[in-house]
């Protein structure tokens, strides 16, 4: 996956930059040979960085693991990395590999300075990890808080409208009460997931937004644009939920004569693009009223699960109105 290379890349610099900030101790304070110190120190390193970060990522794919197996995994993976390393570097060196033949107490110290490199390169990303996660825990909180703000000013106007409906129309009445029923069913399936489908998050506006139809009548005209290809790619539940609200409440419900709203998906460079946009009174009236709270909400969010490989654009949709665009790595 394509955050996964954004996430591998720093820790590849880190530990080549302490094996050259090694090599470099060594040529002064040590042998004067910088290009053998440097040739020992990556092939050590990285030999140990490996046999860290593999077994890592096997036995805790989705999750920062606790500090003392990672401790213990950081020593054997010092112990076969210097042994490891060394031997490589030898024979790329052209050099007799000759580890016990150097002493116990200089072993001991190369041993040593091979666990401490890997102790704090482990602990360091470890606790990275372990902020990342507590950063997103904290926007999937805000997306609860969010969704506490959304609701009830949805459901009380739907409420309000099928109250006035039951006497006036009994059959649009049945039709908002069963878009209702299952627009709550999907939100309370969604909102329990870590990730969903684009399956899934369009089927859930498809209900919000027949509901919407109902109560605007012929002021709302909508499209979700979803291709196949794109049906299983996941994404986090109820992201692009918040951008049609903005869009309906601000853009479209103000506006006399209503307008059109269109949600789209399509891939790019190995990217996902979502696109939300409608032809209502733009961003110049949007910040007039309401919580708020959307978009931030969303660029916070974007930036706690991606990192830097989200990104969320905002403007204005040609012909008037906003557009707000994501781009996230595709994920299936």
């Amino acid at each position: 996956m394509p955050i996964a290379h954004r996430r591998e890349l720093p820790r590849v610099v880190y530990a080549m930059a302490l094996c050259l900030l090694i090599a470099t101790a060594l040529t002064v304070f040590g042998t004067t040979d910088f290009g053998a110190n440097l040739v020992f120190s990556l092939c050590i390193g990285m030999l140990t960085y490996a046999g860290i970060d593999l077994p890592r990522r096997c036995l805790w794919p989705r999750r920062a693991p606790a500090l003392p197996p990672m401790v213990l995994l950081a020593l054997l993976a010092a112990f076969v990395g210097w042994f490891g390393g060394s031997y490589i570097a030898s024979a790329l060196l052209g050099l007799p590999w000759k580890p016990v033949g150097m002493g116990p107490n200089a072993m001991l110290g190369f041993l040593a300075l091979t666990a401490g490199a890997g102790l704090g390169g482990t602990f360091f990303f470890w606790t990275r990890e372990r902020l990342a996660g507590s950063e997103r825990a904290e926007a999937e909180a805000r997306l609860k808080l969010l969704q506490a703000q959304i609701e009830p000013h949805f459901l009380f106007n739907t409420l309000a409208n099928l109250k006035e409906l039951i006497a006036l129309d009994p059959p649009r009445a049945q039709a908002m009460l069963g878009h209702l029923d299952g627009y709550l069913r999907a939100t309370l399936a969604t909102t329990r997931k870590d990730r969903c489908t684009l399956a899934d998050e369009f089927a859930l506006l498809r209900g919000y937004l027949e509901i919407l139809s109902i109560r605007m009548g012929a002021r709302l005209t909508y499209t979700l644009d979803l291709p196949q290809a794109l049906e299983q790619v996941k994404l986090p539940p109820m992201l692009l939920q918040p951008l049609v609200e903005n869009a309906i409440r601000h853009g479209l419900e103000p506006k006399v004569e209503g307008g059109r709203l269109r949600v789209a998906a399509s891939a790019e460079n190995k990217r996902l693009v979502l696109a939300v946009e409608d032809n209502g009174l733009g961003f110049g009236a949007a910040g007039t009223g309401g919580t708020g709270v959307g978009l931030p909400h969303v660029h916070d969010r974007l930036a706690a699960v991606y990192g830097n490989a989200a990104a969320a654009t905002v403007g204005e949709a040609e012909g008037g109105g906003a557009r707000v665009e994501l781009r996230l790595p595709l994920q299936t």
